[in-house]
């Protein structure tokens, strides 16, 4: 768990007990998933982003862009908070400075929240295994084989057909498990890269490296 003398950081790498009620199934701690939206590019400040300045803090006349990170909440687990994005890890090579990979952060959430988006699972799906699967495609997901790109004309609102950003591994990451994106209400705030979602492909390992 990550104090005020030891942040935690993304590691890139598969966690430790990332299976929710792995041990026993607890009926009153179902997980809860939400999207945490901050603003991209903003100072991080402490928590899980401090340094990383990944997203340009541009202006755009109609309200900032925001980030997003989906944060697993479980009585009996803790958290587990998930996005996408590239790297500052200079001792990966600088191929790969540029390239989409998932992050994991465990027992920490993002600082700075501008919004809060609770998202239930699809009808059938229970909030167990709708966490479960989430963090299953996370781990399948093809890291280091998409550019991270910024949307068109860079303070446009949507991104240019065939390019990623973090919202759209996001609302790809939410389609390969729900089947759909699921929309999202965010007055005063754009969220370029939510229309374009990652193809569900490279949340099961299948793209081409």
């Amino acid at each position: 768990m990550a104090t005020n003398n030891a942040k935690a950081k993304p590691s890139g790498q598969k966690p430790t007990n990332t299976i929710l009620g792995s041990v026993e199934a607890v009926k009153h701690s179902e997980p809860n998933v939400t999207l945490y939206g901050r603003i991209a590019g903003a100072k991080r400040g402490s928590g899980i982003f401090k340094d990383v300045k990944i997203e340009p803090g541009y202006i755009n006349p109609n309200g900032p862009d925001l980030h997003f990170t989906i944060v697993i909440d479980d009585a009996y687990t803790g958290i587990i908070a998930i996005d996408g994005q590239p790297t500052d890890d200079r001792s990966l090579g600088n191929k790969n400075l540029k390239l989409i990979r998932t992050n994991f952060y465990r027992n920490t959430v993002p600082d700075e929240i501008k919004v809060k988006i609770p998202v239930e699972p699809p009808k059938g799906m229970s909030k167990q295994k709708f966490a479960q699967e989430i963090i299953k495609k996370a781990h399948s997901f093809s890291s280091y084989t998409l550019d991270y790109s910024l949307p068109k004309n860079v303070i446009g609102s949507v991104m240019r057909n065939g390019e990623y950003n973090s919202s759209s591994y996001i609302s790809g990451l939410l389609k390969a498990v729900m089947g759909y994106v699921p929309q999202i209400s965010t007055p005063g705030y754009n969220t370029p890269g939510w229309e374009m979602p990652i193809p569900s492909s490279y949340f099961k390992g299948e793209a081409i490296r």
